[in-house]
Formats: C-alpha cells, structure tokens, sequence
C-alpha cells in the first residue's frame, strides 16, 4: 500500500498527523509490507501480503513483491484515488474500474508526525519467552535508493529485465541490480542448513534453507539471504528504524553495531565473490559502501506474546511501535520522497537448545563450547537426513524412540528441516 509524506508544514497548535486513504497530493509514498518470515500481519499502516486489486478476499500472486509467507486471505487491497468514484465516469457510467486513479490510492503523512505501526505475530516473541528467541525488524527504503519504487497496477512478478520494469504497471521495491548481484553472489557458506542440498545452482545467496530453489522461485526482486538473516553482511537499500527483541541486554549493541545505518558493508565489483579475500584472489576490487549516516537503530525488549495467538497482548492491547518520521527521509534539495515500510519477524525455536529432547544423545554438540547461546549454530552443525549423524536438529521426518518406551516402538515426526526450528 502507499502512503505519501511531506515536510511538516502546520499552523502552530494543530495536530501533526495527516492521514487520508484517498489522497495523492503530499510526498513521501510508504508502503508498508509484511515482509519475512512467516505469520505477522501488518494492520497499520495497511500491510499488502502481496494483494493489490484483487476483487476476492485471496491474494493472486504470492510471489509478486516479497515472500510473506502468510495465507492468501491476509493483507489489505491498494486504494483508488478518482473523483468521486473509479466506477463511474463523471456523466455517471460505468467505467469497469478502469478510470484515471484506479489501483493509485496512497496515504499521507508528514515529516516529524508519529506513524503509528501496529501488527500481531502468530508465533510468539518478547522478553522471558520460554519457548523461542525472536526479532522483530522495522524498516524502510526511499526513492534515494530506488528511484521507481511504486505499487504498480497489475499482479504479475516484477521481470527481471531492467528495460521490460520501465512499465509502470509492475510494482517495484529492491532495484533490479541489487537483485541481480544477489543472483550472482556466492551464498554464505558458513549458515546453519540442516541437510539441504545448495549446491551448483544453488550456490547462490538467492538459495537458503527456507528458498533452496530460490535461483527458479523468486518473490519480487528481493535477496533471500538478506530477507533471513539480520544484521546483514553485504549492503542493501533497507534503512534500519527499530529491532525488538526476546533479549535486549545480550543482542541490542551488536545489532546497532552492524546495523547499516552506522556501519559501511563491503561487497565486490565481481558480484560472484562474497569476501574480500576471493574477490581480490578473482582480481577484482572489495568496495566498502558507505553507511546510512543515520542514527542507529532503536533497540529494546518486546512484550511477551504466547504461541499461536494472532492478537491482542497485555492489558488487551495490541503490538504497536511509535515511528517519529525523520526529516532525512527526503533528501537534501528535495520536497518530497517516495519510501516503502517493511517489518520482518524472525524466530528460533527452543528445538536448537542443546538440552532439546532431539540433542540429548546428540554428539555433535561436544564440537565446540555452545554455552547457554543457541545463535551458535552455524555450518559445523550440518549434516545427512540421518538422525544418527549428529545434526543440532531433527532431520526430515525422523524416526527414534523419543519417549524412550522401548527401540520397537519408534515415533516418527512429520518435520521438514527448511521451516522447523526457524520460520
């Protein structure tokens, strides 16, 4: 969905909000999005889940900006903006919605006004949790960053042909190079990814253990790797606004740390190579992208939120975070930008505990000193589909005597090892 802002131009004494679903005529365009990684629902501002115009409750495409795995019935269908109605022309006949302003209906709010973010997540998250660890990032990118970032009017994926996205009618977020040396980049070889197979093809940051086909499954123009896994190591068009966590003493100063706001990320003039090393053995050059030069990232605990509950927490209320829009939104010289909003939810399950029923009996866990801190678990901890062979956690549908009730009667549990453990 789309909002536009502008600099704050108010009378003394009136309010600094301005809000209208219908309005095109201020600036800064927001759309907000509920991006990675599975079942969060952005319900103000209005997140998509990819809908656009569709005249059904479902989305039509699931893989046309970003990958939000969430079901189909989720999300908010983008706005009109015609006078008085995109169904009739102004001699009152019928135009099958097809008038000047159909499918462009934007919101506006200014510079220096609160937005209002609120959402729920069905998995859990905040502070004490008992059963995962989580983040929850907020985040945006402008016209600064991509200078045709739009909704757009149909539903189809955006082409991966920089000329054919000169259309209008695509929606665009990430810019297509951005995308592009993301297909080309070596993944990172050092992630946690149970038994999957990335290799050849596969190979490439656009394949994780969520999206192992990702080179041949693409949502938008998004890097996969860079929707799993925050902070984020190459540089990117996303600005951080505000990380919640389950524990803010042991993550906030690294996260603000690596945030790009305040740290330059470093990338190859040959997209193929992830690390300095490679890419100068490859004779080319590792150029460090400058930081944001932005404040970092607020960072603090989140409200306890139980299991399989998409609502409302303590005292009946429900998750929200206050985002004071800040004036470097709109570049120096310019009176308005055009920006997209994204929050992203990320959880590990209690299953990559070292003390989980499934890693009792695990003898990969004396490989190296884990302590009480399961962010541990990297690419040592790989392995077969094997339940023997020692991976951190279960395999595809494992079979063992979990209950410990006899080696006859052995369980077996429906789990598929690209979600279980991390969604």
């Amino acid at each position: 969905k789309s909002w536009r802002l502008r600099p704050r131009m108010l009378p003394m004494g009136s309010t600094s909000w301005a809000m209208s679903p219908l309005s095109v005529t201020f600036a800064v365009i927001i759309t907000a999005l509920p991006c990675v990684d599975s079942d969060i629902y952005l319900n103000n501002p209005r997140g998509s889940n990819n809908k656009l115009s569709e005249a059904r409750l479902n989305r039509k495409n699931k893989h046309r900006l970003f990958d939000s795995q969430n079901n189909d019935a989720g999300g908010y269908q983008v706005g009109d903006n015609c006078v008085p109605s995109c169904n009739y022309n102004e001699q009152g006949q019928e135009t099958g919605g097809r008038k000047e302003g159909a499918r462009k209906g934007q919101m506006y709010y200014y510079v220096e006004s609160e937005l209002y973010i609120e959402w729920h997540h069905q998995h859990g998250c905040g502070v004490d949790h008992p059963n995962v660890l989580c983040q929850l990032i907020l985040q945006y990118m402008c016209d600064a960053d991509n200078n045709k970032i739009r909704d757009g009017t149909v539903t189809d994926t955006p082409p991966k042909d920089e000329s054919k996205l000169q259309s209008d009618q695509f929606g665009y977020h990430e810019p297509v190079d951005y995308y592009r040396n993301c297909s080309r980049r070596e993944r990172n070889k050092g992630l946690y990814i149970a038994n999957k197979n990335l290799n050849g093809e596969r190979s490439r940051a656009t394949s994780t253990r969520q999206n192992e086909n990702g080179q041949n499954n693409r949502y938008g123009l998004e890097c996969p790797e860079e929707r799993d896994y925050y902070p984020y190591w190459h540089p990117t068009p996303w600005h951080d606004i505000a990380v919640i966590t389950n524990e803010p003493q042991r993550r906030c100063e690294y996260y603000q740390q690596e945030s790009q706001n305040v740290k330059a990320k470093g990338e190859c003039s040959d997209p193929q190579f992830n690390n300095a090393k490679a890419c100068r053995d490859g004779k080319a050059t590792w150029v460090e992208r400058g930081a944001f030069n932005e404040p970092k990232p607020e960072c603090l605990g989140g409200v306890k939120t139980r299991d399989n509950h998409n609502g409302n927490v303590r005292n009946g209320q429900p998750l929200y975070y206050l985002w004071k829009i800040p004036e470097h939104v709109i570049p120096d010289g310019e009176e308005e930008a055009t920006c997209v909003l994204r929050i992203r939810y990320n959880i590990t399950t209690g299953d990559f505990k070292q003390t989980a029923t499934a890693n009792l009996d695990n003898p990969r866990w004396g490989a190296k000193e884990v302590g009480d801190d399961y962010f541990h678990v990297d690419a040592r901890m790989n392995g077969g589909n094997d339940i023997t062979a020692g991976t951190p956690v279960l395999p595809d549908k494992p079979k063992a005597d979990f209950l410990d009730i006899g080696a006859d009667y052995k369980l077996q549990l429906q789990v598929n090892t690209n979600q279980f453990g991390r969604v």
